[in-house]
């Protein structure tokens, strides 16, 4: 029952705004819909990691200047070798990501042995966009083959999306056996974002599960690290601790879409490479929340 009072309420409204929208817009609205997204809740949710890092004390004999420096360094870490591997990049984003959507997700749900959990966590993530790369298969293979060279085609993305499943599903019954309620409503659920991202076009698909469904439920543990679940207070504080940060990743994201109307560039693959650079800090930052809230 906690599952369902945590998460019901934005699974609704994500859904009925999504029906909603796709009647109404056009290709170009929904672009401008999934960008205001991101750069809204989806940006925001990450601009505060080096208060959760003084939080949890991940260094704890490091100033916030060292924090910063190391974060950073891990931004441009990505950015480079993105630039000299972008394969093996692509690669390790969607892993990354998708440990990360599913840890966030299932992780209070979830417990037992570590690797049977991290491996459930990936393959949940992996379903999510297993989904979104089956239902916008074009788009999907046109950015991947620019970003990487490699061309999938739709019975690659179906197999990867069959494999994620059936992975998920075992694993999770071989963790919780007697979980077979909170199994039935996350495939409903899943069986519910096929539906609902065939309606739009690929960008606002991914924007519409990472900004409602990811990071409003991480802003909400994040809030339980930081000020003790006081909900209230902490959307003003944490809006002043996480401004600067969260004001320039916006012109981040606004100088990396400038390229699309200067120089005539495909948006989707810039994307790609803008939340690479500051996912993985992130990710890092975020497992040590969820890990915290489970103990």
């Amino acid at each position: 029952m906690k599952f369902l009072n945590k998460s019901i309420f934005l699974k609704i409204s994500a859904s009925l705004g999504l029906f909603f929208i796709s009647s109404l817009v056009s290709g170009e609205i929904q672009w401008f819909i999934a960008l205001l997204l991101i750069g809204s809740v989806g940006l925001l949710h990450g601009a505060n990691d080096l208060n959760l890092i003084n939080a949890l004390r991940i260094f704890p004999k490091s100033s916030r200047r060292k924090h910063l420096a190391l974060y950073l360094s891990a931004v441009v870490l990505v950015l480079v070798v993105f630039s000299l591997n972008r394969p093996l990049a692509l690669f390790f984003f969607i892993v990354i990501s998708s440990f990360h959507f599913g840890q966030q997700h299932l992780s209070e749900t979830l417990g037992g042995n570590m690797f049977l959990r991290y491996v459930n966590y990936m393959a949940y993530g992996s379903i999510v966009f297993g989904l979104l790369f089956y239902t916008h298969a074009i788009e999907s293979s046109t950015a991947i083959a620019e970003i990487s060279g490699i061309f999938f085609t739709v019975d690659d993305f179906l197999n990867f999306l069959l494999s994620s499943i059936v992975v998920w599903i075992v694993t999770y019954i071989i963790i919780n056996p007697r979980g077979y309620v909170i199994l039935g409503v996350e495939l409903i659920i899943l069986s519910l974002f096929y539906f609902l991202f065939s309606q739009v076009n690929l960008a606002l698909a991914f924007a519409i599960y990472f900004a409602l469904w990811h990071a409003i439920p991480s802003l909400n543990d994040q809030f339980r690290i930081l000020y003790n679940e006081k909900v209230k207070r902490s959307w003003l504080v944490y809006l002043k601790q996480s401004a600067l940060f969260w004001v320039l990743s916006i012109i981040g994201l606004a100088v990396v879409f400038s390229q699309v109307f200067l120089q005539n560039k495909t948006p989707l693959p810039l994307l790609v490479y803008f939340l690479a650079a500051i996912t993985f800090p992130h990710v890092l930052v975020m497992s040590r929340v969820e890990n915290a809230l489970k103990s």
